[in-house]
């Protein structure tokens, strides 16, 4: 991508470990931020989208980024600025991969 100021990470939890009867061990397991690529994150709350079930969507962010990397859908993402403060975040929903063009679309609910 050309432009691409902002940086792309997925949250990541591990889950909690456990002894030999089952039990969780405290102080194991959490949450943590995964840095997956750039990207261009841009805010697009005014527009509306509506699905072919007739569910409507309201995206707050568009999340465009290279192809080799990837995001499932209903993965908890953020766009962060270059001095780390928070462009934007939400919920992965319906991720578009294009075909000539070497990148991927998500939009943030």
């Amino acid at each position: 991508m050309i432009f691409a100021p902002h940086i792309l990470q997925v949250k990541v939890i591990t889950p909690m470990d456990k002894d030999e009867f089952g039990r969780p061990i405290p102080g194991t397991g959490g949450e943590s931020w995964q840095e997956v690529c750039k990207c261009r994150c841009d805010d697009v709350s005014a527009e509306k989208k509506v699905s072919i079930n007739g569910a409507l969507y309201d995206f707050k962010y568009k999340v465009v980024f290279d192809k080799p990397s990837k995001v499932e859908a209903g993965a908890e993402v953020r766009c962060l600025n270059a001095d780390g403060s928070i462009r934007g975040e939400g919920v992965a929903k319906s991720l578009l991969e294009t075909n000539y063009f070497s990148y991927r679309v998500i939009w943030l609910e």
